[in-house]
């Protein structure tokens, strides 16, 4: 929950709505509308439409965002922004509101902004309370279709990448050389958002193998953390957060070995550290994983295919 005397919006709280609008797209327009529309129209961000669709004043607020002469206006173009799309569509208004939460990630003057700080206590309470009234059912969900699963899809839920095809090999690996390069390339521009952004995709993808880059990266956070004292902490919360949305849009599509791999991946880099976020409600559905495994006697099997 965010405290009403904000100076700036912070970066894990941005990431985490810009996760939630995308988990409220996933749950259907009543809750859409629900969690997000309703919570926008009644603090009164809903005004009368304006002569320029979103599409153009998105195009306006990404260049005035590359200028910094100007980007201390695209806060306020943002709330216009959201504004015009209350009056469009609920995908406007779900596409509006993640642009304008990059924004804040990607710029200090604009998490910093009063429209920013406004925007995210309007959005706090009533995505807290959709994650909330999800998290039962979404444990039931992943309960029953733990249930339901064969051996057979537990031991590839088990086994993320299979490395004896030389193809996904492949493809692992260009994977990670193409977000490794991408670091580089925002290190050398010293974009601290982008190296956050890009080292915690890096680090996710490849937490359960060892990319040769992988020590480089690790050097990387450790000297950023010095200069930037708190990075390493923005970095865990942005893992935990991405980690989250995985497992949950897993559970929401029916793919349910996407979501197990989430918590898989989540335990193997937090090893149950309580201080990320997400840290109770991920261990509630790795306990459940556990348990069902046990019930149905596959422990060993799960090992010879580790």
């Amino acid at each position: 929950m965010l405290e009403t005397g904000l100076h700036k919006v912070p970066v894990a709280a941005a990431e985490s709505f810009a996760k939630t609008v995308r988990l409220l797209a996933l749950s259907g327009r009543r809750a859409f509308t629900t969690y997000l529309v309703h919570p926008l129209d009644e603090a009164g961000w809903k005004r009368n439409a304006a002569v320029d669709s979103t599409k153009k004043m998105l195009v306006r607020i990404k260049a005035a965002s590359m200028d910094p002469s100007a980007v201390h206006t695209v806060a306020p173009h943002c709330k216009r922004l959201i504004s015009q799309a209350l009056n469009e569509t609920l995908s406007a208004v779900g596409d509006c509101t993640i642009f304008f939460l990059d924004m804040m990630l990607a710029h200090t003057p604009v998490s910093t902004a009063p429209e920013a700080i406004d925007f995210a206590l309007i959005l706090d309470r009533p995505l807290e309370k959709f994650q909330k009234e999800s998290e039962t059912k979404n444990t039931n969900l992943f309960t029953d279709a733990l249930s339901s699963m064969s051996k057979e899809d537990f031991k590839k839920a088990f086994a993320p990448v299979d490395l004896g095809k030389t193809e996904q090999q492949v493809i692992v690996k260009q994977e990670a050389a193409i977000l490794f390069n991408k670091i580089q390339i925002a290190h050398r521009r010293d974009d601290l958002p982008a190296c956050r952004k890009l080292i915690a995709r890096y680090m996710v993808q490849n937490a359960e193998s060892q990319d040769q880059n992988l020590s480089i990266v690790r050097d990387l956070i450790k000297a950023f953390d010095t200069r930037v004292p708190g990075f390493r902490a923005e970095l865990n919360q942005f893992m935990a957060i991405h980690l989250h949305y995985d497992v949950v849009a897993g559970i929401s599509q029916g793919d349910i070995k996407k979501a197990i791999r989430g918590i898989r991946k989540y335990a193997h880099i937090f090893q149950g550290n309580p201080e990320v976020p997400y840290h109770m409600e991920i261990d509630r559905m790795e306990g459940k994983l556990y348990e069902i495994i046990s019930q149905k006697g596959l422990w060993e099997e799960l090992k010879k295919g580790e």
